[in-house]
């Protein structure tokens, strides 16, 4: 999938509570402890409940172990949010951000200037500490994240070097900066999406959940440092299609995605938007960062995902529906993009 933002993605802030820090966590705290905990064996699993006078929806934060934190949340606001956070100067940890529904906007105020970050649904963007600040984050009146932290040693346990040092194409995440810190919004690739179901459809309690959730969190840093790494050497490729033909790709997906149970061949595709096969092959590959038909595949998934959490139908009539041959077809392919049996979904949003 492609990097870049769409038009007009940040939340509009008319009508908006603005909340400090400080008052944030109060109202979760006021509004009680533990109301939705998902995981009653584990004491540093705390789920907070959100105040009703701000929103319907709820926190989970999960300390895996010393270094490693988890965060979800899931929220319906009254009305549109500011949630004003102080940026320290000294580093606490490196993160990320994964936005799973909604609009956020991040406006950070440094001594030196301001940065705006527009993050829509979809798309994950890096936190590091480094520079003394304030941060306002603007939310949508409804969304959904998974976030995770790393302090800085987990990160360098992993390093190859003696001295415990990380590839010079990391060290500005962890380093302390006097400069504004830069921050880009990116869509999540299919495999880390994958990634995240797994951790939101987590089938274990206690230790074992732990011992997961964990291998997840680093599964999660890996692909996004990896991607991190391969943008910072500058070997993203950058455009060599004409403005022209990325307007045709568009337009091959949207003719793509028409009729999932008969999809047009590639060559056929490629005819009716006018490229030959090696751009509209290409064109895919830089727009959207998968093949022709692994974004079907994607859609074809999503869209199974939909009927079975608003339809009362059966697995093999969404099967058809989605144009998978049969019910086991769409019950392996889904358990392999989400982590979870098409079924066991179902039931799970009934």
């Amino acid at each position: 999938m492609s990097d870049r933002l769409p038009v007009n993605s940040a939340p509009s802030i008319a009508m908006t509570i603005k909340l400090t820090e400080a008052e944030f966590e109060e109202q979760l705290h006021a509004a009680g402890q533990k109301e939705l905990q998902f995981d009653p064996f584990d004491k540093q699993d705390i789920t907070w409940k959100h105040s009703a006078r701000i929103a319907q929806g709820w926190l989970r934060e999960i300390w895996l172990r010393e270094g490693i934190y988890l965060k979800v949340e899931q929220c319906q606001h009254i009305d549109y949010v500011t949630i004003s956070r102080p940026l320290d100067k000294q580093l606490h940890s490196v993160g990320c951000r994964f936005l799973l529904s909604g609009n956020t906007q991040v406006r950070t105020a440094y001594a030196l200037g301001e940065s705006l970050l527009s993050h829509s649904t979809g798309q994950y963007h890096i936190i590091s500490s480094g520079t003394e600040g304030l941060c306002f984050e603007d939310y949508d009146i409804d969304f959904s994240l998974v976030q995770f932290a790393l302090h800085p040693k987990i990160l360098h346990s992993f390093a190859t070097s003696l001295q415990g040092e990380l590839p010079k194409q990391l060290q500005h995440l962890i380093r302390p900066m006097e400069q504004n810190i830069t921050r880009q919004a990116r869509y999540i690739h299919p495999k880390m999406s994958m990634v995240l179901q797994q951790i939101l459809h987590c089938p274990y309690r206690g230790m074992v959940k732990r011992a997961y959730l964990e291998s997840k969190v680093i599964e999660l840093a890996a692909l996004v440092l990896d991607h991190e790494v391969t943008i910072q050497q500058g070997e993203a490729k950058k455009s060599f299609l004409k403005p022209e033909q990325i307007e045709r790709v568009y337009y091959a997906k949207e003719i793509l995605l028409r009729d999932l149970d008969n999809p047009p061949s590639l060559e056929e595709l490629a005819r009716q938007v006018g490229l030959n096969d090696f751009l509209l092959k290409q064109g895919f590959h830089q727009v959207f960062g998968t093949t022709v038909f692994g974004e079907l595949r994607s859609h074809r998934l999503e869209i199974a995902k939909q009927l079975l959490a608003e339809q009362d139908i059966s697995v093999a009539e969404i099967a058809e529906k989605v144009g998978y041959g049969s019910s086991r077809a769409l019950a392996r392919a889904f358990k392999n993009k989400f982590g979870i049996s098409p079924k066991s979904y179902q039931k799970a949003c009934r």
